[in-house]
């Protein structure tokens, strides 16, 4: 600044600097705000994406129980049916 600048001159430049200051200090703020908002999305977009790959193997695992069940409840289908036909042939030969 010059030496021979008036007072009021410079008041004038002060007081225009501190307002675009103001001006930059709440465009600071507002964009912090938006950060903490896009990082608090950024962790629920995570969180959400772990629980469905959790819930995507949860699934997983109970439909491998459940084959698992049918293949058993099969066999003890399959050995009732043998044990009901051998019992039918054993009290036909002892009609015989």
């Amino acid at each position: 600044m010059r030496s021979d600048m008036p007072e009021d001159a410079l008041e004038v430049v002060v007081a225009r600097l501190d307002r675009a200051m103001g001006r930059v200090e709440s465009v600071a703020r507002t964009m912090r705000a938006r950060v903490r908002k896009a990082e608090a999305a950024a962790v629920e977009a995570r969180d959400a994406d772990v629980d469905r790959a959790n819930l995507a193997e949860a699934l997983d695992e109970a439909r491998g129980r459940e084959a698992a069940l049918q293949e058993a409840a099969q066999a003890a289908s399959d050995a009732l049916d043998g044990a009901i036909t051998d019992l039918r042939g054993l009290l036909m030969a002892g009609e015989g």
